[in-house]
């Protein structure tokens, strides 16, 4: 019996089965204890921190882009500390060496035209017949076309246009792509923001005042200026210095119109090209133009003798170029300032 008994007890599970050794309660609840603080503490910092750097990142994403322009270099009294090489401008060579210089050191493609106004110092360039990207530059010959009409009466500049949705461009610059449909601007006002906010829905309404892209060409082409197509978007820096040295002398449009234009390209939204290579305080008429690539600006500096002075480029790294475009500023106002 015992024998039976034994198979029976071998052949079945135990009576008293051994008990799993459970986690004491210091184990298991430390661990949910630390998972429970764990999200309590982050759950605390998206409320503590999230949004004050959301306010942060919203702040930065709505505030309204500020322009810093430092010091003239302009202002420096030495122009080799400015170059940052040991230079004497004595001449139209020296003026044009130190320019080469600058431009070799950085990349891309510069172009630049220079011409004393007085007709005593002459002109030089380098590579001034070469076509470049003009960008927004070639908002000034369409400014030029919109007061020759002004002038021969075919546009009137207190006439009301009222912008409509197909008008909107959006992107670029300017502040009319941002104006709802139904608002009203005078030609005038719309040649203003066309040129000194470089505003590019005006000056697509201007070539619509005048009929279109062909006929401002036309218009542009019967002035000499072969080299310069406003579809594809180039010019040469002589024919935008020679543009500026005729408005200058009182050609293509009257005085009226020029002083008018000219006020509207001074003090522009943009001030740290030519006329941060001045001195403060010298007025400086210019149309700077910018995009991928792309650092211009082309204007006439009044100095005691005024010159025009227009700097192209493409193919270059945006900061380098808007560096060193005071500098080529620099090294013009110094040859103008030497004597002849």
């Amino acid at each position: 019996m015992a024998d039976k008994m034994e198979e029976r007890i071998e052949g079945q599970e135990p009576l008293i089965k051994r008990k799993r050794s459970r986690k004491t309660i210091g184990e298991e609840g430390g661990r949910k204890q630390t998972a429970i603080v764990f999200l309590v503490t982050l759950v605390l910092g998206f409320i503590f921190y999230l949004p004050k750097e959301l306010g942060g990142w919203w702040q930065k994403l709505t505030a309204p882009e500020v322009i810093t322009i430092e010091k003239p270099v302009g202002d420096a009294e030495d122009v080799s500390s400015v170059v940052g090489f040991k230079v004497k401008i004595n001449d139209r060579d020296d003026a044009a060496a130190a320019v080469e210089k600058l431009v070799g050191e950085v990349a891309g493609e510069f172009g630049v035209w220079v011409e004393e106004l007085s007709g005593s110092k002459g002109s030089w360039g380098l590579d001034e017949t070469n076509q470049f990207t003009a960008a927004s530059v070639i908002k000034l010959p369409i400014l030029v076309a919109y007061y020759e009409a002004v002038d021969e009466g075919r546009l009137d500049p207190e006439t009301l246009y009222t912008l409509v949705e197909a008008d909107r461009l959006e992107y670029g610059t300017g502040s009319l792509q941002h104006q709802p449909a139904g608002t009203r601007y005078s030609y005038r006002e719309i040649a203003e923001l066309t040129a000194n906010q470089s505003d590019n829905m005006g000056a697509e309404l201007l070539i619509k005042f005048l009929g279109g892209y062909a006929a401002v060409q036309r218009t542009v082409n019967s002035w000499g200026l072969s080299e310069t197509d406003l579809r594809e978007n180039l010019t040469t820096p002589q024919e935008m210095g020679d543009l500026l040295t005729r408005l200058y002398r009182g050609e293509l449009i009257s005085e009226e119109s020029r002083d008018e234009l000219f006020a509207n390209l001074t003090n522009t939204l943009v001030e740290d090209r030519i006329p941060a290579g001045v001195p403060t305080g010298v007025k400086v008429v210019h149309k700077y133009g910018s995009e991928a690539g792309v650092v211009n600006d082309c204007g006439i500096v009044y100095a005691d003798t005024p010159y025009v002075i227009c700097v192209l480029s493409q193919k270059v790294n945006a900061g380098e170029a808007e560096a060193v475009l005071p500098k080529i500023s620099r090294v013009v106002w110094e040859w103008r300032a030497a004597a002849p």
